[in-house]
């Protein structure tokens, strides 16, 4: 917010120079972004926070300047010369929707002349970034920008029936504003309509049909409070960012539209636009009770640990516009002013105190006592190594947006069903494109695939580790609406949805570089096995194992499930993506993707334990052995018959080649494993190791009617 420095000393007489107010504003917590020019035809431009609507206008940051320097504030006059027939009798407000309408005022200006504003008023307003229209619009300007109050003049003879009613629009009505666009509103929005039609966007715009012209010689003046967050859904969904509706949408007090109301009609008074009409009509349904807080100042020191005098708390409060009454006990009764709808408790007033006070004179002091017991998270410190993991494997991280669409979930082929019990819908969408919560990381990770192919890009690894959410037992819409009840609870109103961490992995194209020595082929199914195996491994997993399996979005033949344990705990799938998805999503190379749960890893963990094993004392033996089995017999399954049947004597075994042909029977195939025997105990004989490799061919035969290659 841009405020001339000249304006501020007019408020402020006896200011300091502009660079010290920038430095003591700025400690005090009101930020000036920048300082341009010198003197007094300095500019600063204020950053103002969202929690201090107060601070939107140049009396707010006066006052402000006035507490931190002790000065005194001198408010603009608010005296208005009346004269001619009361505006009641010629004008009547209706508020028709109270809930986002708290206060609307009228203010009748007769014998209005258009023309310039005065030279000075015309400055200040092109400092502060308005461009000056005429005499009538800048005054209400001018106010805006003094005050923080918006303002609106109609012109009172196009207004029918000389009635202002506040209401919600009306299905399919739509109205023309002053930038000459036609706007559609509806239901949810607030207008200013007269008799027969809306003439404004309530906080945002005014109509283009009573728009105040050369022609006019009589103005209503409207000063109003309005609902903020009414103010601001309106002005998004009208795509029209105004200074008003920025002041309106952070949340004003009522009683500013009356001083607002004033100040604009003794401007006009003054600078000679026209008489004021005795009295203002003022629909005011809803008048707010004032705000009164206790103050301790024992426990103002307590907390900022520092001895201020209770004088000074007392001091500091007055300046900023509170009332202070001792009461008994040594603590005060603090009426909180109008402008202040930031402060509601005790701990507001000691931030009040602390920051006039100077954060700078605190000094800084070690903690007392025993510091807080730290207590690691297991599952942030398994996230940031399982990154390490995936990085060392050659994948790259992204960081993707939570949110997505039914639209891209149905590309990826979830089932619609599971989608409308599990998928938490958002009550405010920004787009069309963004209408739920993802379910799944993989719809997150094929939009970066997608974005990369469509760049040319055709060669990627990434992985993402984050949260998807899921409605709990049908229960957590954004509408309450859900039959499952908590255990112990109402049924389901206020659950939260669950937020699983998944650990997702998409691969597509090659996985590392090509060179004049070598040619890289495009990963398939095992590299990505590869990949999921060393995360396994790295993060302390035992006896994982692959078994196939079949989801929804990926290839029918060439998917698995990730299980561990003698329970085979699901710990999530991987495969290779649907060709039919693959195609309509634009990717020309294969892709291959992974999603796997935090949780259920960190479970399998503590399930496997720890183990510590010696290095090995007696030399290994190793024996290679071609298994021919039926095609549809896993890898795996016969990996586990050779552990089990080797007599406590295999150490590891290794599947090196797979062959299909004919040396090999119809719908079978030959594996060809390296099985390495060791003992603990002692150096094994030819005769121990012919022994456990018999009992190994014998087990293949009986539990998987597999036999050995000679």
């Amino acid at each position: 917010m841009l405020v001339p420095y000249e304006w501020l000393k007019e408020l402020v007489p006896g200011l300091p120079p502009a660079a010290e107010v920038d430095r003591v504003l700025t400690m005090t917590g009101v930020a000036v972004e920048a300082l341009t020019g010198e003197g007094d035809d300095a500019v600063f431009d204020f950053e103002i926070t969202h929690n201090r609507p107060d601070l939107l206008n140049v009396l707010g940051i006066a006052r402000e300047a006035a507490a931190a320097f002790s000065l005194s504030l001198c408010p603009p006059d608010l005296a208005v010369p009346e004269e001619g027939v009361a505006a009641e009798d010629i004008a009547t407000v209706e508020i028709a929707a109270p809930d986002l309408c708290r206060r609307y005022i009228a203010r009748i200006v007769t014998d209005v002349k258009i023309g310039p504003s005065p030279a000075w008023m015309q400055a200040r307003l092109a400092s502060s970034g308005i461009r000056p229209i005429n005499n009538i619009v800048d005054a209400t300007n001018y106010v805006m920008l003094e005050l923080g109050q918006p303002l609106h003049a109609f012109d009172y003879d196009l207004l029918a029936g000389h009635r202002i009613i506040v209401r919600r629009a009306a299905p399919g009505e739509s109205i023309t504003t002053i930038d000459g666009e036609e706007r559609r509103l509806d239901e949810d929005m607030l207008v200013i309509a007269d008799a027969n039609r809306p003439v404004a966007v309530a906080g945002v715009m005014g109509g283009l049909d009573t728009e105040v012209s050369e022609r006019t010689t009589t103005v209503l003046l409207e000063s109003a409070n309005f609902d903020g967050v009414s103010v601001w859904r309106t002005s998004r969904a009208l795509r029209m960012r105004t200074e008003a509706s920025g002041r309106f949408s952070r949340g004003l007090w009522p009683e500013n539209a009356r001083v607002g109301a004033d100040r604009a009609a003794s401007l006009i008074a003054a600078i000679g636009s026209g008489r004021i009409a005795p009295g203002r009509v003022d629909a005011y349904p809803g008048e707010e009770a004032p705000v009164h807080v206790r103050l301790r100042p024992d426990r103002v020191n307590y907390l900022l640990g520092i001895e201020i005098p209770a004088d000074e708390m007392k001091g500091i409060l007055m300046r900023l516009g509170f009332v202070v009454e001792p009461q008994d006990g040594g603590s005060y009764q603090v009426l909180v002013p109008d402008h202040r709808r930031d402060v509601s408790r005790e701990e507001d007033l000691v931030e009040e105190i602390a920051r006039l006070h100077g954060y700078d004179r605190i000094e800084p002091t070690l903690p007392k006592g025993a510091p807080p017991e730290v207590r690691p998270d297991p599952a942030r410190k398994a996230a940031a190594k399982a990154g390490e993991i995936l990085r060392a494997c050659g994948l790259s991280e992204v960081e993707t947006i939570t949110f997505t669409s039914l639209d891209a979930c149905r590309e990826i082929r979830l089932p619609e069903d599971e989608l409308e019990k599990r998928a938490v819908r958002i009550s405010n969408p920004l787009s069309s494109d963004y209408t739920m919560m993802r379910t799944t990381l993989l719809v997150s990770l094929l939009d970066v695939l997608k974005r990369n192919a469509a760049r040319r890009e055709d060669d990627v690894a990434i992985y993402e580790i984050a949260r998807i959410y899921l409605v709990r037992d049908g229960v957590g819409h954004p509408d309450g609406t859900g039959a499952d009840a908590e255990p112990g609870g109402a049924s389901g109103e206020g659950l939260l949805p669950l937020e699983p961490t998944k650990i997702g992995l998409a691969i597509m194209g090659k996985m590392a570089e090509p060179t004049w020595q070598r040619n890289v082929p495009d990963a398939g199914f095992f590299d990505l096995k590869g990949v999921v195996e060393a995360l396994l491994e790295g993060l302390g997993v035992r006896g994982a194992r692959f078994v196939r399996a079949s989801h929804p979005s990926l290839h029918p033949g060439r998917t698995a499930r990730v299980v561990a344990g003698a329970a085979e705990a699901d710990m999530g799938f991987l495969g290779e993506l649907h060709p039919d998805i693959q195609e309509a999503s634009g990717l020309k190379r294969r892709t291959l993707v992974a999603e796997l749960d935090l949780a259920a890893i960190l479970t399998a963990r503590e399930a496997a334990g720890r183990r510590v094993e010696p290095l090995a004392r007696f030399p290994a033996v190793v024996r290679d052995m071609a298994v021919v089995a039926r095609r549809e017999v896993e890898s795996a399954r016969i990996l586990d018959v050779m552990v089990s049947g080797g007599a406590g004597l295999v150490e590891d075994v290794r599947l090196f080649d797979v062959y299909e042909g004919p040396q090999v029977p119809d719908s079978h195939r030959s594996l060809a494993f390296s099985i390495t025997y060791r003992s603990p105990e002692r150096t094994l004989t030819d005769e121990d190791v012919e022994r456990a490799h018999a009992a190994i061919c014998e087990a293949l035969a009986e539990k998987l009617e597999a036999t050995v290659r000679e």
